[in-house]
């Protein structure tokens, strides 16, 4: 029988990555001290009471957090409504109304240089409508299903680069947000003309500009970029090196290694009694740490030139590694058969824990430049042996390896590759 699905409050507690609340102990204290306060001892139902009061501050504790977090489109600067529907939506989706009509095609090509992801709807002349995919979070413990979640991230992306030139420019009436199979759309305001009374309708060319999309959207668009600028998020991850070393298959240093040290340390210093036994304990305790991620760092850098050298350039694989949304960018010294490359990509599977079935590991592949190809892959969910970190998304080191042999390779040989840029984000993308 399958676990229960995370509640409301878990999903909004990950979302805003508030710790999770552990009341098991707490109950199992209160519960000793309550038992034992009513076979007389009355004083145990002071650390009773306590151990309860302690759950129920968490419990508001979060719950302010939470609230504070669903408050936090309010500097935006227009009426936005159903932003905890959205983040715990299936298919998180918004409408938008503009106080003028806009070229909504314009908002479409802005959105695919966002996001290719992103499915954007006409809904009349001064709204459209926005569906993104949502993120995968892995569960607290081992065994737990995934906590999906709208994408803040891809959310304050839209709003920085197209929301906000939007606003500012135009006018946005009003936002909606919510589930697409439920979201109702928002009535269309009645639009207005340059002088701020309601406009004409039917006036043809005079009407034209305010059809013209904000040129911050117009520069969206057609700057593009190739980059992939994809590394901030992972390379700000806690316990990096190790991660990295746990995506690759590879046990990194730790605790045993600083306790030996350690130990080497004080056995050294007991010659000089013992002050210097404990002198020695605390040097080889810190030349044990540094020792450590002195050799973890050391092993990141050995992971990072398993891709070897094929005759082109494999940047960012340890970032790849750890990208709950692993992302690679070919850039190509020519134009290739599109329809043979999509077939060779999709011709990689690997089995999937979560559907119990063989599919494909590429799962979007879109074209940045006649000669620059992104590739998506499937993350796979990485359980660390170290409990300081949790289980987490990557990128497969063996598939990988796999693509790297079948498809890449011969790929330089008929068409030169000249870089593969690797990245991506710390959220998986479902």
């Amino acid at each position: 029988m399958g676990k229960k699905p995370p509640s409301e409050h878990t999903r909004l507690a990950r979302a805003f990555a508030i710790p999770p609340t552990k009341p098991g102990m707490a109950v199992g204290l209160a519960s000793g001290f309550g038992a034992i306060g009513l076979i007389g001892a009355t004083i145990a139902f002071v650390p009773a009471i306590a151990a309860i009061a302690a759950v129920g501050a968490y419990a508001v504790t979060d719950r302010r957090v939470i609230a504070k977090g669903l408050r936090e489109l309010d500097t935006w600067g227009f009426p936005i409504d159903g932003y905890r529907g959205w983040l715990l939506a299936d298919e998180p989706t918004f409408d938008v109304d503009l106080l003028r009509e806009i070229d909504v095609d314009m908002i479409i090509t802005s959105c695919a240089a966002i996001d290719p992801a992103i499915v954007v709807r006409r809904i009349s002349e001064r709204s459209f409508r926005v569906v993104t995919r949502r993120i995968a979070l892995p569960g607290h413990k081992d065994g737990d299903p995934p906590i999906h979640l709208g994408d803040r991230r891809l959310l304050r992306e839209l709003y920085d680069r197209m929301l906000s030139p939007l606003h500012a420019d135009i006018g946005i009436v009003a936002m909606r947000m919510g589930d697409r199979a439920t979201l109702t759309s928002i009535l269309p305001a009645t639009p207005l003309g340059d002088d701020g009374q309601p406009a004409m309708l039917g006036m043809g060319a005079f009407r034209e500009p305010a059809k013209a999309a904000p040129p911050a959207l117009q520069a969206l668009v057609h700057s593009g970029g190739t980059a992939l600028s994809l590394t901030e998020e992972t390379r700000k991850l806690p316990f990096r090196s190790e991660r990295v070393l746990h995506a690759a298959g590879r046990s990194p240093a730790g605790i045993g290694t600083v306790l030996a040290i350690t130990a080497g340390g004080a056995f050294s210093g007991v010659q000089l009694g013992p002050i210097g036994a404990g002198i020695g304990a605390i040097g080889g305790f810190i030349g044990g740490v540094a020792a450590a991620i002195a050799n973890n760092r050391r092993n990141v850098r050995i992971v990072s030139a398993l891709t070897g050298w094929h005759g082109f350039e494999i940047d960012g694989y340890d970032d790849w590694l750890i990208a709950g949304r692993p992302l690679f960018d070919i850039e190509l010294s020519g134009p290739l058969d599109r329809d043979y490359f999509r077939q060779q990509m999709n011709g990689i599977v690997a089995f999937s824990g979560e559907q119990n079935s063989t599919v494909r590991w590429v799962t979007e592949i879109s074209w940045l430049e006649e000669t620059v190809v992104r590739v998506e892959t499937r993350p796979t969910l990485i359980q660390p042996t170290s409990s300081r970190i949790r289980a987490f998304y990557g990128g497969s080191h063996i598939l990988f390896q796999q693509c790297l042999t079948t498809v890449l390779i011969p790929l330089h040989a008929q068409v030169k590759i000249k870089t593969v840029h690797m990245g991506g984000y710390v959220e998986r993308r479902v």
